[in-house]
């Protein structure tokens, strides 16, 4: 039994424990139905291929259990579009400002992977996201004190056996500003990893989904013992405008030819019912060895809040690979629907 099955089937254990103890003290328990509808329209202009594209961007719909102590909650949730589990987790709560996680969650590297794909400002995440670790079985802690944030967690593999690799990742940020119009902070984080299947690939697509086109890929990247990440962070937020900025790396150790790959990020957002958003991108996957290409994004986004649960979002990409004379472009809508 893998250690990844394992920890499923002690996440599982411990929710219907939770369960169990709750109801035996006749203590509520809260059942809410989830659910995150994403379709997407995307045209996309380059010499490589155009054309329209449509459908589902996401489909997950599922449950989330919570008693009304606050002192555990278990996510289960399916992207029926993907035909794969999201979120599948158990959160205990032993005291204020400490939690454990237990199950499939989003792991705790980067700042553009934690925002909630409920809430992007734009369609896809910026380049910095090619580097992210997303949702892997694990256990987390986090803690909230009034500085701060820390979080520090041990993956495996995804629920669907996929992304075979244990590895750690711990991020941190510290409160610069906190008050009821303003805050900002600046954070820190760092992961590695070893990929069973001592594999690695690390590509870039237009601001879509929807196409197989790729502006920069590593291709496959055979030999690598340790996938090493790092990323820098800030976020200003003054009332309805906010400033982001992100610098991430990762290094693939390999024997005698290492591969090193660069990414950075700066995000501007405002509005209310209206939401405006500017955004620089690039990364460089060329390092010298491995010819993956270095890439420039510059994205325009909008999103229209037609009331708490419905949104309507769109933005215009144009991105550029250096040394290639092709500047393809990806115009995209989305249509959103949460509860």
């Amino acid at each position: 039994m893998t250690v990844a099955t394992t920890l499923g089937r002690a996440s599982m254990a411990m929710a219907l424990t939770c369960i169990s103890s709750t109801a035996a003290a006749a203590t509520p328990v809260t059942f809410a139905q989830v659910a995150n509808i994403q379709y997407d329209w995307a045209r996309l202009d380059s010499d490589a291929g155009r054309g329209d594209e449509h459908g589902f961007r996401r489909a997950r719909v599922g449950f989330k259990l919570k008693d009304h102590a606050g002192r555990w909650q278990f996510v289960a949730e399916h992207d029926v579009a993907d035909k794969t589990a999201a979120d599948a987790y158990l959160e205990l709560t032993p005291a204020k400002g400490h939690a454990i996680r237990v199950g499939q969650f989003k792991q705790p590297f980067l700042l553009e992977d934690a925002v909630s794909d409920k809430q992007t400002p734009l369609l896809e995440q910026s380049l910095v996201g090619v580097f992210a670790i997303s949702r892997r079985i694990g256990i987390e802690y986090a803690r909230a004190p009034d500085w701060g944030t820390i979080n520090a967690a041990v993956f495996d593999q995804r629920l669907d056996g996929t992304s075979q690799s244990r590895g750690a990742s711990p991020r941190g940020t510290w409160l610069l500003r906190s008050g009821d119009t303003e805050t900002a902070h600046i954070g820190a984080s760092v992961a590695t990893e070893s990929p069973d299947n001592q594999r690695a690939s690390f590509r870039v697509t237009p601001g879509t989904t929807l196409t197989d086109l790729r502006l920069g890929s590593t291709g496959s990247l055979n030999g690598v013992d340790r996938l090493d990440r790092a990323a820098l962070e800030s976020l200003w937020i003054r009332a309805a405008w906010s400033l982001q900025a992100e610098l991430a790396q990762v290094t693939a150790r390999r024997p005698g030819a290492d591969f090193d790959g660069h990414a950075s990020s700066v995000l501007t957002d405002g509005g209310m019912a209206w939401e405006l958003a500017l955004r620089w991108s690039a990364i460089d996957l060329d390092d010298g060895v491995v010819a993956g290409g270095r890439v420039d994004s510059v994205g325009l986004g909008a999103t229209c809040y037609i009331n708490k649960r419905a949104r309507i979002s769109g933005n215009l990409l144009r991105f550029d690979r250096r040394g290639i004379d092709d500047h393809p472009t990806d115009a995209g809508l989305r249509l959103q629907l949460t509860y």
